[in-house]
Formats: C-alpha cells, structure tokens, sequence
C-alpha cells in the first residue's frame, strides 16, 4: 500500500471499439479470466492510490474479474462510462482525466486494457519515480527507442491532455512538453507492451501468458 502523500490515480482505458479483432477483445479468455482484467488486477494491486476504468457507453462489465467486485476491492477502483469514447481514445482518456481530477489527482497513469502482460513491477517503479520526482511533467516506458505506454503525466499536464483530439495521445503531449524535461524508463521484457489488436496478437499473447503464467 502507498505510504506518500502523493495522489496518483491510474485511468485504465478499456473503452476501444476492437475493430481490427472482430470481438469485443476484452471478453476474450485469457487464462483463467477474460484478457480484459489482466492489467486491472495489476493495477488495483499496485501502489496507485485508486484507479477509474473507461469504458464506452452500455458496457455491462462482464470481463471484469468477479474477484474485483468483492469488498476487497470495491474501494480501490471506479467505473466511469464515456459517452464520447467513438471519437477516439483522447476522448477516453479526457473522460478519464476528469474523474482523475475529481479526486486530486497529483498524477495519472495511463494503462490500456489491452496491454493483459503489464505488471505490478512496472506500475509501481512509475509510483516510486513520481514520489522521488515529483517535478517532472511526465514519466514514460522506453522500449526499443519508442515511448509507450503506461505513461505518468503530473498535473501540470493535465490541461495539455485536455486539448487532445481524436486519436492523439501521449507521444505528442511528450513531444510538445520536451522530451528532455521528463523521465523515460528503459524496459527489456518486449512482453509488457505487447497489445491485442489481430486475432494473430491474441494467439501470441495466449501463448506467453501460458509460459509466464506463474507470474500472472
């Protein structure tokens, strides 16, 4: 649990509209659970004080492991529904944001629902960076010469996110701010950024899960 008097609050994205795959992706069984709840176990696992799942308007839900909805964990995270999710995913995350800054929000952490390998390490390193520099206006992943999500953005950047259109995200906020001005953190394991969007990436990500499923 977070001992700091930092307010950070992962907006997990889960309101996409799966056009590439055909299906609802979150739905998609993975494990013994739906892909969808993959990551949003890390993060109501992790250090952030709270987390606000985005989803499009009309979802019931159905992917979210049933565990969560346990007393356990019902005060760990919220669900806010985005009307406007079809027009992109800053439109997702603006919605997100909002509810962020509802509860204070010192930071955000952005996480995508179809990112099932994230894990616990890499949300909570993100954590632990924030509170050593809580300056800096955003902490990204680094992998392979590419920023990626999860990404942390300060609240410093909360109005540049605000003007975010469409499909734009975090790479231009990054470049438009200066890279040089935030941190980047290099990772190794390819795993952590692999996304679901084909029928092929999903047969793949089945596979690592069933190699790695210890650590899952």
């Amino acid at each position: 649990m977070k001992m700091s008097g930092l307010n950070i609050v992962a907006v997990y994205l889960a309101a996409g509209a799966s056009k590439r795959m055909g299906r609802n992706k979150l739905l998609l069984p993975l494990g013994n659970g739906c892909l969808g709840s993959k990551a949003l176990r890390k993060a109501v696992s992790s250090k952030v004080n709270h987390t606000i799942v985005v989803t499009k308007k009309g979802d019931q839900l159905e992917w979210i492991d049933p565990v969560l909805f346990s007393e356990a964990y019902q005060q760990k995270w919220s669900h806010t529904s985005c009307s406007s999710a079809l027009k992109g995913q800053s439109a997702s995350l603006k919605c997100g944001l909002k509810k962020a800054k509802e509860l204070n929000a010192d930071a955000i952490i952005v996480l995508l629902a179809d990112q099932p390998l994230i894990s616990i390490v890499l949300i909570d390193t993100f954590v632990s960076l924030f509170e050593k520099h809580f300056s800096v206006p955003f902490i990204s992943s680094f992998y392979q010469g590419i920023s990626r999500a999860p990404v942390l953005f300060s609240k410093q950047m909360f109005s540049s996110l605000d003007k975010l259109q469409g499909d734009q995200g975090a790479r231009k906020i990054i470049r438009q701010s200066g890279p040089e001005n935030g941190i980047f953190y290099e990772w190794t394991d390819a795993s952590l950024f692999m996304d679901v969007d084909t029928k092929q990436a999903y047969e793949h990500i089945k596979k690592i899960y069933k190699e790695k499923r210890r650590l899952f």
